[in-house]
């Protein structure tokens, strides 16, 4: 499960925010070497957002073991692909739908349960560089202005993982 601040109608970059997407997230992982991987994972945030707006993303890349304590696991991750947006009122004015490019660090700790179940967490920061809201128009001066300034969604998610294959 994901709960993401979808940098859109909110007024802080936190993971947190009072209209923070939830939904489901799927995810693999396939270890080449001991601390050498990749990662793809795909995320459904179409509930809590203000009119209705939600954010899909679907991402793949490197990862990276950084530590092993213990049981405890934390690597680093860079997955980069698409993200679908709907903006809050859509289809009304100042409201858009579109998907863009994505690019996502993050992090994630794993501690495992049994054999096959591990217990994850993940902390995501995306970055969707081409993005550009609808413009706006300023009544004081009687311009349009232009949002070219990309989003930044980032987020938590949370949940149980079963081993396939290998150890």
């Amino acid at each position: 499960m994901s709960g993401f601040n979808p940098d859109w109608d909110c007024s802080t970059s936190s993971p947190f925010c009072q209209f923070d997407l939830v939904g489901p997230a799927a995810f693999f992982d396939f270890d080449l070497h001991g601390k050498y991987g990749v990662e793809g994972e795909a995320r459904w945030l179409n509930w809590h957002g203000e009119g209705n707006e939600n954010e899909q993303n679907y991402l793949v890349g490197p990862r990276y073991r950084l530590f092993r304590y213990h049981r405890v696991s934390g690597w680093f991750k860079l997955g980069v692909g698409g993200g679908w947006i709907q903006t809050s009122g859509y289809p009304a004015a100042g409201s858009l739908k579109g998907s863009y490019f994505v690019y996502a660090p993050g992090g994630t700790l794993q501690y495992p349960l049994t054999h096959r179940w591990i217990l994850r967490g993940d902390y995501e920061w995306q970055f969707w560089p081409s993005f550009a809201g609808p413009p706006t128009y300023n009544p004081t001066t009687g311009t349009v202005m232009q949002n070219n300034s990309g989003l930044t969604p980032n987020g938590l998610s949370v949940g149980v993982a079963y081993r396939f294959l290998g150890q």
